[in-house]
């Protein structure tokens, strides 16, 4: 597991076609780390992120990267404050261009990446999986016992609601 950070030359890496395979851990990426440890009662060493990065240059000489990121990280359900695990399988397109961003056109299938010949591959990956991490996550099935936060009281005339006669 790589433990410094790990810089590509993003052009040459495409050119070449190349793979990259890896896996990171929390203790690799600061930020993440303390969104998600907040919420955990694991150690950030034991919490790992796959990745592969891949280049190519296509037919018409663009050069392209391809990552692709699986992680299984713990948040907290915003309805019953427990905590919540998150499994995120993503994939990400990039093409590699120096064009302002005023020139391109919005695209869904492809990001842009500057040239780079020092590109933080780390935090890149760091910065995706933030950005994919829901705002307020809730659990998909029934929650537990729904937790009332501090300052809320129950309402103190809801049992005189049984009293009313139909």
């Amino acid at each position: 597991m790589s433990t410094h950070p790990l810089f590509i030359d993003n052009i040459a890496f495409a050119k070449k076609n190349e793979r990259l395979t890896g896996s990171l851990t929390l203790a690799n990426c600061p930020r993440l780390s303390e969104l998600a440890q907040a919420n955990s009662s694991k150690n950030p060493a034991e919490v790992v992120i796959d990745y592969v990065l891949e280049g190519k240059t296509d037919s018409v000489g663009q050069h392209l990267l391809y990552l692709s990121l699986t992680t299984n990280l713990t948040t907290t359900c915003q309805r019953c404050l427990s905590p919540m695990p998150l499994k995120l399988k993503l994939n990400y397109n990039y093409m590699i261009a120096d064009i302002d961003a005023d020139d391109v056109e919005d695209s869904d299938d492809v990001d842009l990446q500057e040239p780079s010949q020092t590109m933080d591959l780390i935090a890149l990956i760091e910065d995706e999986i933030i950005m994919a991490m829901p705002i307020a996550p809730i659990h998909e099935e029934d929650c537990g016992e729904i937790v009332t936060q501090s300052g809320e009281k129950p309402n103190p005339f809801a049992a005189l609601k049984g009293l009313i006669k139909p």
